[in-house]
């Protein structure tokens, strides 16, 4: 199945990423209820063109989430009551499916480090084309790498208590660092984006929450607050780290204990708290205790 073909859900696999991310935007308090939806700065936003996120607005409306008014557009009407059958019935693209299945695989020790894109579309019963365009989206966010011919390296993880450990330690030095740089300066835009998510998650029920979606809005929060220090290698460093833990916590999500998925969160929004009031001394002791807590001991992945 190419780009532009169109799956069961009706969306072509554009247009079903594209769905996802907005689906993401809503649920982080991107939009107010009954606000105006741009398409425009919406389609900026998503890096796309007005074409296919109106085609997703009006599929996002036959669930509840938006209503299109005459002559004015679209208007969000806020995250329905059913938000859990929602997520769970949200249009998947192809190479979404087939990236999911390579990254949980490959966590799990299934398939090799070098492999072939022959045996890769022989394991997981697709083309090479798609799974071509797949392992450019790894090689993309530094999860594999190409070799000669048609061979491909997946890229180091943190597959031992040793690597994982030394990963927390170095991640101290990195994130409790860029707290206390002198260049650091919040972008409250930003900030006021990490509460919402961060609330969401303290909140939700676990059930709702995917083993993506909290790889993402953790690493997220962790890379974003270390960017505030402007400074591209300490960036550069937690881009590294996270690259390296993504395929092990996303297959280990289902081990984690709800009242850790809070604690971990709550933690995150104390942070928050603190940097917001000017405190980041405060801010980088909570964030150094938070990282301090191996996952070997604690059960928590962060």
């Amino acid at each position: 199945m190419t780009t532009a073909e169109t799956p069961d859900h009706g969306l072509s696999n554009l247009q079903a990423e594209l769905a996802r991310k907005v689906l993401s935007l809503a649920q982080n308090g991107h939009w107010g209820k009954d606000e105006h939806v741009s398409e425009i700065r919406l389609a900026n936003t998503l890096g796309t063109s007005r074409t296919p996120v109106r085609r997703v607005l009006s599929a996002l409306e036959e669930r509840g989430l938006f209503i299109k008014v005459p002559n004015v557009g679209f208007r969000y009407c806020g995250l329905p009551q059913d938000e859990l059958d929602i997520i769970r019935h949200m249009p998947r693209s192809e190479p979404e499916r087939i990236f999911d299945a390579i990254m949980m695989a490959r966590a799990k020790g299934e398939i090799r480090s070098d492999v072939s894109e022959t045996e890769l579309a022989e394991y997981f019963s697709t083309s090479r084309g798609m799974i071509r365009r797949v392992l450019m989206r790894f090689s993309n966010e530094g999860l594999a790498e190409r070799r000669s011919g048609h061979g491909w390296r997946f890229a180091e993880t943190l597959d031992n208590r040793e690597a994982i450990n030394a990963s927390y330690g170095f991640r101290i030095i990195i994130e409790c660092g860029a707290l206390r740089d002198p260049g650091f300066e919040v972008d409250l835009d930003q900030l006021k984006e990490l509460r919402g998510q961060q609330t969401r998650l303290r909140d939700m029920p676990v059930a709702q929450i995917s083993d993506t979606e909290w790889f993402e809005a953790n690493a997220n929060f962790h890379a974003t607050v270390v960017s505030w220090a402007h400074n591209r290698f300490l960036s550069e460093a937690m881009e590294r780290q996270n690259s390296l833990r993504r395929m092990t916590e996303v297959a280990e999500f289902t081990e984690l204990s709800a009242d850790r998925i809070r604690k971990a969160a709550g933690d995150h929004l104390t942070i928050l708290k603190a940097i917001e009031a000017g405190d980041r001394e405060t801010a980088a002791k909570i964030l150094e205790r938070h990282l301090s807590r191996s996952p070997y001991n604690s059960g928590q992945l962060d």
